[in-house]
């Protein structure tokens, strides 16, 4: 029997695919669209899936599309059509399928999981208890109360695309500290009189991207703490988009957390269509067949000093983990400068080291588990001084903690011919571009940066 999980319509669309429920694809449509953040999926991601495995006898989709129209209807909106896909679908609940999603691929038997966006239907923040797979809602905002509205609203303001460029905010807030506390306080002060942030924010004259950007920051964790002192559990799942807010999930270190690969939208095309536990393997995408090229990574980066690598299946969600990964040696100090001239980035933004789970606190403050850059962590002072390249302006890494072959071996080569114990890793991609997924797409990124990919 296949059947599909589905999201499309808003942003991120996502298809995953089962075949007698063991969980065989997941996708995101804009790494066949080519379109970023594509929320409709494309003929071609449905024609390759129906004939890998099949037409789908079952397709979930992630939401209650009547009831988001309700909420619609009370906040202005005009209604959505009918929704047009080449199967029937199954509805389900916005923040139910995250908490799925998040819950399922967990380690966790009896948890709780906090879901926060920036809306569901009407959810915007959902806890739900968790035992033995059954799952029982115990609190809740609904819209128009919305951290991830707020933290969009802010994006806008500062001049990043909302729903698309909240991770360069979270980036940009570390750029400047030194904001204005009147500012601030107007800005919290619309939060605390439950503002709806879903059209935007009038700053009145505040325009300087940095500033916005450290006070977004600042409300969102403090609100955030808020959240997460109230828990009483040993055991947390985070999910949700804000759950990529990285910079915060440095609060969760009370508990046992989890965090999947791709908590945002495009994951409930997992949590829709799935009712029992599995592995939490990111790399559930196209496969570009071949043995991984760990020497010839290695000869590149000695050679080069960066490298691109795009091999195996590609991961599912906004990270790149190894599979369709830019990889370069973090001991060079102008190296963050250059793979952003390359990528096109601006200059502030960060990138993640790649390293060892048992080299981690050799290297880092302690912190959460973080297999999929779940989290930064502080870096030490020698970290600092060695590879600059991987520390943002605050001090800190957004860390990948490998344990798993064909990356545990590349960084045990490289430690061993280098003496380095890190790589820089960051997505196979230029600004504004998705993620490379097919061979074509990988040899069109090397003739556009000059970088060699393999």
């Amino acid at each position: 029997m296949i059947k599909w999980g589905t999201t499309f319509g808003s942003h991120d669309g996502a298809l995953a695919v089962f075949e007698n429920d063991k969980l065989v694809f997941a996708s995101d449509a804009e790494r066949w669209s080519r379109k970023k953040n594509d929320p409709i999926i494309p003929g071609r991601l449905i024609e390759f899936a129906e004939n890998k495995w099949g037409v789908p006898e079952t397709v979930y989709f992630y939401e209650d599309w009547d009831l988001k129209n309700e909420r619609r209807k009370f906040a202005g909106q005009t209604s959505l059509e009918k929704i047009h896909f080449k199967y029937p679908v199954i509805y389900c609940n916005h923040h139910l399928s995250h908490a799925r999603y998040g819950y399922w691929t967990s380690p966790f038997v009896d948890c709780t999981v906090l879901v926060i966006d920036a809306i569901g239907e009407w959810n915007t923040m959902t806890q739900w208890k968790v035992k033995d797979g059954n799952f029982s809602l115990i609190r809740k905002w609904d819209y128009p109360k919305s951290l991830g509205l707020f933290y969009s609203a802010m994006t806008q303001a500062a001049g990043w695309k909302p729903n698309e460029e909240e991770y360069i905010l979270m980036g940009a807030s570390a750029v400047s500290r030194n904001y204005n506390i009147y500012d601030y306080q107007y800005i919290k002060s619309l939060w605390d009189n439950n503002k709806s942030f879903h059209q935007g924010i009038d700053l009145e004259g505040l325009t300087d991207e940095f500033e916005i950007a450290a006070i977004a920051q600042d409300i969102y964790e403090e609100e955030f703490q808020k959240i997460i002192n109230e828990i009483d559990d040993e055991n947390l799942v985070f999910v949700g988009g804000c759950a990529l807010n990285v910079s915060a999930n440095r609060f969760l270190t009370k508990f046992n957390t989890f965090i999947p690969c791709n908590p945002g939208d495009g994951g409930s095309a997992i949590g829709c269509a799935l009712d029992h536990k599995i592995e939490p393997n990111p790399y559930l995408g196209y496969d570009i067949f071949g043995e991984y090229p760990v020497t010839e990574i290695i000869k590149e980066l000695k050679v080069n000093h960066m490298v691109g690598v795009a091999k195996g299946r590609a991961e599912f969600g906004p990270r790149a983990l190894g599979n369709r990964s830019f990889l370069a040696d973090p001991s060079l100090p102008d190296m963050k400068d250059r793979v952003n001239k390359v990528k096109g980035r601006e200059e502030f933004r960060p990138f993640a080291p790649m390293i060892l789970r048992e080299d981690v606190d050799k290297y880092f403050e302690k912190g959460i588990p973080s297999p999929f850059m779940n989290t930064i962590r502080k870096a030490k002072n020698e970290t600092k001084e060695k590879y600059p390249s991987i520390i943002h302006l605050d001090g800190t890494s957004r860390v990948q903690e490998v344990t798993e072959e064909p990356h545990r071996t590349l960084l045990e080569e490289w430690k061993k011919e280098t003496g380095c114990p890190m790589l820089l890793n960051t997505s196979l991609n230029i600004k504004g571009e998705p993620i490379v997924n097919t061979e074509k797409d990988a040899k069109n990124f090397e003739l556009k940066t000059k970088v060699k990919v393999l």
